[in-house]
């Protein structure tokens, strides 16, 4: 049902005058008969009652008329918010990001640079780290926090954040839980919860497994971490992650050996950017990992 024949509905029930519900709407008197025409078939009922003197509401007509008033109210409600919205933020830059971004803490330093910059909207789009590289060069974003296991191979401009290795994640009554660093072959029985395969930590982590001369025996499989740490809290098996962010007190991390890195970084295509991408590119890179050439 379209919101403007039930605008002009609204308007004609007050009005009873096609002509004059024309001016209302900014439209013709045979646009508001068409959207009329049209209501009264999809609803199946005559909304008013026509003759060559006057124009008037129908009993079913009257029936509808205060809930079709609350409807039309609604949506101006919303076209308003909308309009004061895009006001208030005049300038947007959109951010693609990996779907554990908020728990790193340069996620607090850019809701922070949203704050102090008012007029300036960050709007987030959440995608798989292996994803976001084309998104971003077909240009559907401005940049992008992404994990890369070969930054270097990268061709975009990279702001190094960080660099993170893979570390196991078990429950803490676990015999394993009490050790400093775990050895790799000592896995080779355990149950693995893993990231799904689209996941770019998925085959490192079978690579790893492979190298210290077994297959891993898995058990599940999720693309959300929030399901995999519920997993091994209730003691159904071990992950290989990177540095997981997470407070549950029935997990435990521990450092494996040997393990492989991953780096964390902002990248955005090569190129002429506006002065508003390049200031937050700027502000950006203040939290650039040291001794880091990008």
């Amino acid at each position: 049902m379209e919101i403007n024949k039930l605008r002009a509905f609204v308007d004609l029930a007050k009005t009873l005058n096609f002509s004059d519900t024309a001016a209302n709407l900014y439209t013709s008197q045979s646009t508001i008969s068409k959207q009329i025409k049209s209501l009264e078939k999809e609803l199946g009922q005559v909304l008013f009652e026509r003759n060559n003197k006057q124009v008037k509401l129908s009993d079913y007509g009257q029936r509808i008329l205060a809930n079709a008033e609350k409807i039309v109210l609604l949506a101006d409600s919303i076209n308003k918010e909308s309009e004061n919205f895009h006001t208030a933020y005049k300038y947007k830059i959109k951010l693609g990001m990996i779907p554990t971004f908020a728990n790193y803490d340069i996620f607090k330093q850019i809701m922070n640079y949203q704050k102090i910059n008012p007029k300036i909207w960050i709007s987030l789009q959440e995608s798989e780290t292996n994803k976001l590289p084309s998104i971003l060069e077909r240009k559907e974003i401005d940049l992008a926090f992404i994990r890369s296991m070969t930054p270097e191979k990268l061709n975009f401009e990279k702001i190094i954040i960080a660099q993170e290795s893979f570390t196991l994640c078990l429950n803490k009554q676990h015999p394993l839980a009490k050790q400093k660093e775990i050895t790799l072959a000592d896995l080779k029985n355990e149950h693995f919860i893993m990231l799904a395969k689209n996941s770019m930590l998925y085959d490192p982590v079978i690579s790893l497994c492979k190298e210290a001369g077994f297959d891993p025996q898995i058990s599940f499989i999720s693309d959300r971490m929030s399901s995999i740490f519920q997993m091994i809290a209730n003691n159904q098996g071990v992950a290989i992650l990177m540095h997981p962010q997470n407070k549950n007190p029935n997990l435990a991390f521990i450092p494996i050996k040997p393990t492989s890195t991953s780096t964390l970084l902002f990248i955005r295509n090569k190129g002429k950017h506006s002065k508003i991408e390049n200031d937050f590119w700027n502000y950006l890179r203040q939290f650039e990992m040291p001794n880091w050439n990008s």
